[in-house]
């Protein structure tokens, strides 16, 4: 299973609509695409790729910073929408696509990030809405360490602010851009998933977030004009969710249990009954005929995929001899 930062995001702006979009199928509706913001995207990794794994680019220079855009025989995979940086967490694919990577004297990395707008004011990182901005450089960040690259918690965002008091367009949209630091923190990030990947074993629906607009709109289509939702009531989107993807992450879930309980035991192995008893323990299942059936077959596919071996009614690890 694979999840994009941006799913991650959804999940801490609402648990259901994170639910219904991965278990349900049932996706937000999306705006338009900003052409122009991806144009700048494109310009800026013009302007520093000119300048990767040579010397300090002029832009950088000019501020008094020496950064020089790193050269990383992934970068280009890095960058790419749907590939990105990749990490496994809990047996699931973590993934996002960066738009930059600087690197200093002593080999550390930066992770950039471009924005692109347009305001009277001059550009910052204040305003309440922009703590997205944060935490998509922070899980950036967390992403590139999982992949063996010493990361620095400061970040940079190129942020270009179009002007818009010209006399005449003159086929010309023209640009102030400014560069601010921002050090991260990712403590919230594996957390965060450990939560996520709990609402994906939900059988049922989350509760909405409260200040979830399509949530509320959802409401108040349903109960009328009053805003809140009604206490101890689930928005009621009339489609029939399928509980395929919700048993696929259970069952990677599972997995990993599995796993984590033979490397917790001493001499990595354990009897194949009570190992699927442990398995739903963890996962907090009742112990039912069902979903010691489903624990069973868990086990069994690990063995199949080589990382377990099953002998005499044990379960070992394939590592032990």
């Amino acid at each position: 299973m694979r999840l994009s930062r941006s799913k991650v995001d959804l999940f801490i702006e609402c648990p259901l609509c994170f639910w219904l979009d991965q278990c349900g199928r049932a996706k937000r509706p999306s705006g338009p695409p900003f052409s122009l913001n991806v144009a700048v995207d494109h310009l800026l990794k013009n302007e520093f790729d000119a300048s990767r794994g040579k010397g300090v680019p002029e832009r950088l220079a000019k501020e008094g910073l020496s950064f020089i855009p790193a050269a990383h025989a992934s970068l280009t995979r890095w960058r790419e929408n749907f590939k990105g940086v990749t990490r496994i967490y809990r047996g699931i694919e973590f993934f996002g696509a960066i738009d930059d990577l600087w690197q200093d004297m002593f080999g550390v990395h930066y992770v950039v990030d471009y924005k692109a707008t347009s305001k009277a004011d001059e550009v910052n990182l204040d305003a309440d809405w922009q703590i997205a901005y944060k935490r998509q450089v922070e899980f950036y960040q967390w992403l590139l360490r999982g992949n063996q690259l010493e990361v620095s918690d400061q970040a940079w965002f190129v942020y270009a602010n179009g002007i818009k008091d010209q006399r005449a367009f003159d086929n010309k949209l023209l640009f102030t851009t400014k560069l601010i630091p921002y050090v991260g923190n990712s403590s919230w990030i594996e957390p965060t998933l450990d939560r996520v990947i709990e609402c994906l074993n939900l059988q049922s629906p989350p509760k909405p977030s409260e200040d979830c607009a399509y949530c509320q709109y959802a409401a108040k289509r349903k109960y009328g004009d009053r805003i809140k939702l009604p206490e101890s009531k689930v928005v009621d989107v009339n489609i029939r969710i399928p509980r395929k993807a919700t048993r696929e992450a259970n069952k990677d879930a599972e997995s990993t249990f599995a796993l984590e309980i033979l490397q917790e035991i001493p001499d990595k192995r354990c009897q194949i009954d009570l190992l699927a008893s442990k398995i739903m323990e963890r996962n907090k299942k009742r112990l039912t005929t069902t979903n010691k059936k489903r624990a069973l077959e868990v086990i069994y596919e690990l063995q199949n995929a080589g990382v377990i071996r099953l002998q005499n009614g044990m379960a070992i690890l394939a590592t032990v001899d």
